[in-house]
């Protein structure tokens, strides 16, 4: 009597909880959304990382569920699940009285479609008008969805532990596969997981998981889901879990990841705050397609390591750009972004860390542009000796030159191919038609309009560029993201490219919610940033760039902070920008001998990186031209006296000429009244140059060459004396008789193969030809391309045949093996 009194009770209350209860649209329209895992993905669509705020979730299809799954968590969640309408009343009633004899929630009794309304809807409180309210909510989701539609709900939904939500996201966790290629043996573990994650957690508690894993194969058995074969198999097999190690968790191009959160969370078109965007970002399930090149992003981070190999060495930062659509292809922004033990690891030095670091004399490109569009020309004088700027202080600024090298009047050409400082600031105050402060507001417009300051960030306000004196010398601090931005408008004929870090963004079912624009904007003339681009090139050619010289169209410029604590080279070919920084992070720490190996310029450690990782990019990239000036644009190229800013006259010494290049109708058309006669000029040293190098080192000094062969212990073809000796003055004009090494005797002579084990492949070839012989060679990989130490052996020599300490003939062969 006790039992049905509690039975009729149970009914009462049952009755009266139903009475305004919520419909099943109500408590949808109530309910946050699902949370989603998004996915960040390479430009050749190879996954990066996900992205997700405590749920990692992957919502799957039916067709995706294996069968294996669905019947695992039927089995042991809810072995009537295809027979009920929501509620199981046998298990309810039972429930029920158990809980009302208790006087509180003791046994759930929920079905599969009352958990999914759990989930979605209620929360997990236990109270007793909550299940009504919940029995209530899964009786009208079974009237308006198939069973198959909860089923796959319910299982994209569900905790499975470890911060997996939903069975993908759990087969990924656990297993490291997709969902749809779980096994038996993983699916029962995975079904058994979802009464109680925590307990079974089988990196927690394997013994345990085991043990319920087989609950669930036992239970699959009885209700004849499997036959007998499989379950014995199933439950033979050892729970093998997908490797949790940290270093697996590790993402590529960790420092351009964070770059793109930036540039996403600080974009109100995701959103009208950051929390909005965080949402969608973290929770929306989005497949973002970035612009990140993995083999650019490679050679990024190895031509640091080859440049920078040592723990005391100083920090790098680089960015490299597409200037033709914006694309940020690779960035390095720091050491190791997952070392534990460096404080500063996760600085993005590539963006600033906070506010970027002095740019030096890389700035001057925005200085030469503002010249050349205020009516100056590459041969207009400059004073390179002294300059004085007064300050408000009532002091007078007064810069030096790089470690105090002197000019007199040199070109703009000059100045800038040589980065002479006195001559920039003599320049500056010549755009402010005599003062200072109003020159740098026009290089600081200047460097605005090409690229500075492009890049919205997270902090806001930014801090603008000051127009001060120092200005055109790199007093303002900037990133190697807005330098190569800023660069890339040079490379793309004066249009700029805002950079970005995305090329599409999609929703998890397939709407585009974004697409990176192409919007060129014409921002300089193209007439000016050709002849601009034509002195840069000079830069890399014969000026302070040259170690970043590739042998092909490409122009780039040297910066290094006065106290030597920031030092940059930023360079383009064409095709590619990339932006160089060295440096310290803590920033008041001079990059000089003992505290760095040498003294740090940008002509240094910064021009190595970016040629290191310029030249193998370029590898199987096509040569090609910067863009061609525009139709009505003429230039006309004029060998000009740099010391004296006129056209060359006969007597002009060679080595105060320089060709340049001029918009027709601006060149300068004075010819050299001085000097009136041939001068006496220093004679070139030239042996050991072979005879066409030395000829053309001479001929270019002014004078001419006679050649006479004769026998020497040297390589046909070498110069091995001269006369007059090198540093000898002769008068322009005059002969230098040069003598060169005859073609030795038939006889063949042998010598003693170099053993180049080791060496860099431009070394190990430079010593075998030293040697007297010719090399070949042959490209292959001495060590498994996915171990870590193999990158740190690219371009190493690691045989050779002959090998080392052989006799050989000269001038036979000696193939050396190079690793790419």
């Amino acid at each position: 009597m006790r039992r049905l009194a509690v039975i009729v009770s149970s009914l009462a209350l049952l009755g009266q909880a139903c009475a305004g209860l919520p419909t099943l649209e109500e408590e949808r329209a109530r309910a946050d959304p699902l949370p989603q895992t998004s996915f960040l993905y390479a430009a050749d669509g190879s996954l990066i990382t996900t992205l997700h705020a405590g749920e990692d979730r992957v919502l799957v299809p039916w067709k995706d569920i294996p069968k294996v799954m669905v019947d695992a968590t039927v089995a042991i969640e809810d072995q009537r699940f295809w027979d009920h309408a929501g509620v199981d009343l046998k298990a309810l009633l039972r429930a029920a009285y158990v809980d009302l004899t208790e006087g509180r929630i003791v046994q759930g009794a929920s079905t599969i479609t009352q958990q999914l309304v759990k989930n979605l809807y209620l929360g997990s409180e236990e109270t007793l008008s909550r299940k009504i309210k919940e029995a209530y909510l899964a009786w009208q989701l079974e009237q308006r969805l198939t069973k198959e539609q909860i089923l796959t709900r319910y299982l994209n939904t569900v905790y499975f532990g470890n911060g997996a939500y939903g069975v993908q996201a759990a087969a990924r966790t656990y297993f490291g596969i997709d969902a749809e290629d779980l096994t038996l043996p993983q699916a029962a573990l995975l079904a058994g997981l979802i009464r109680a994650p925590v307990e079974y957690d089988p990196v927690v508690h394997p013994v345990h998981a085991r043990q319920r894993r087989n609950r669930v194969l036992d239970a699959m058995l009885e209700q004849g889901l499997i036959d007998r074969a499989a379950h014995d198999a199933a439950v033979a097999t050892p729970i093998e879990l997908a490797s949790r190690d940290e270093a697996e968790r590790r993402y590529i191009a960790p420092y351009f990841v964070d770059y793109f959160k930036e540039w996403f969370l600080s974009n109100p078109r995701f959103g009208a705050t950051v929390a909005d965007r965080y949402d969608l970002l973290f929770k929306g399930g989005l497949r973002i397609t970035t612009t990140l090149v993995p083999r650019l992003q490679t050679l990024a981070e190895r031509a640091v390591r080859q440049v920078l190999p040592y723990e005391r060495d100083p920090y790098a930062a680089m960015t490299v750009i597409d200037p033709r659509t914006g694309y940020v292809k690779a960035m390095v922004g720091g050491r190791d972004y997952w070392n534990p033990d460096d404080p500063y690891a996760r600085i993005n030095l590539a963006t600033g860390g906070s506010t970027g670091r002095q740019a030096g004399s890389a700035f001057k490109p925005f200085a030469l542009v503002a010249a050349l569009e205020n009516g100056f020309t590459p041969s207009s004088p400059l004073n390179g000796s002294s300059a004085a700027v007064p300050l408000p202080n009532g002091t007078v600024w007064r810069p030096g030159n790089a470690e105090g090298s002197g000019y007199g009047t040199i070109s703009l050409e000059t100045a800038t191919v040589h980065s002479v400082n006195i001559a920039y600031v003599n320049l500056e105050i010549a755009l402010g038609g005599g003062d200072a402060w109003k020159g740098a507001e026009k290089i600081v417009e200047v460097a605005e309009r090409m690229g500075i300051r492009c890049c919205r960030r997270t902090t806001e306000p930014r801090t603008p560029l000051q127009a001060v004196p120092a200005a055109v010398l790199g007093s303002n601090e900037v990133n190697t993201l807005e330098m190569a931005s800023a660069y890339g408008t040079l490379a793309f004929g004066g249009a700029h490219v805002q950079p970005t870090p995305v090329i599409r963004i999609e929703t998890a079912d397939g709407r585009v919610l974004y697409e990176a624009p192409r919007r060129a904007v014409q921002v300089v003339d193209p007439a000016v940033t050709s002849v601009a681009v034509d002195i840069l090139e000079k830069v890399v050619q014969y000026g302070t760039g040259t170690a970043a010289r590739l042998y092909r169209p490409q122009f780039g410029k040297t910066g290094t902070e006065d106290l030597y604590r920031d030092a940059w080279f930023v360079g383009a070919i064409p095709q590619l920008v990339a932006a160089v920084w060295v440096g310290f992070p803590q920033g008041q720490i001079s990059m000089q001998y003992p505290t760095t190996r040498i003294t740090v310029f940008g002509g240094t450690w910064p021009a190595q990186i970016w040629h290191a990782f310029m030249y193998n990019a370029t590898k199987h990239m096509p040569v090609r031209d910067f863009p061609e000036p525009p139709s009505g644009v003429e230039y006309v190229t004029v060998r000009i006296d740099v010391t004296q800013g006129c056209v060359a006259n006969p007597y002009t010494p060679p080595g105060n000429i320089r060709t340049m290049r001029f918009i027709k109708g601006t060149e300068p058309t004075e010819v050299c009244t001085e000097p009136t006669s041939y001068q006496y000029l220093t004679v070139p040293s030239v042996i050991g140059m072979t005879q066409e190098e030395a000829t053309s080192a001479l001929r270019a000094a002014g004078f001419d060459v006679a050649v006479e062969l004769v026998s020497a212990d040297a390589p046909a073809g070498t110069v091995v004396a001269q006369d007059p000796a090198g540093g000898e003055k002769a008068l322009q004009t005059s002969t230098v008789t040069i003598s060169v090494a005859e073609e030795s005797s038939p006889t063949p002579s042998l010598a003693t193969v170099p053993n180049v084990l080791g060496s860099p492949e431009g070394a190990a070839s430079a010593a075998l030809r030293k040697a007297g012989f010719r090399v070949a060679v042959s490209y292959q990989q001495e060590c498994d391309p996915s171990a870590p130490e193999c990158d740190e052996r690219a371009g190493i020599v690691w045989a050779q045949s002959p090998a080392g300490g052989k006799r050989a003939e000269t001038g036979s062969t000696v193939t050396i093996v190079v690793n790419p």
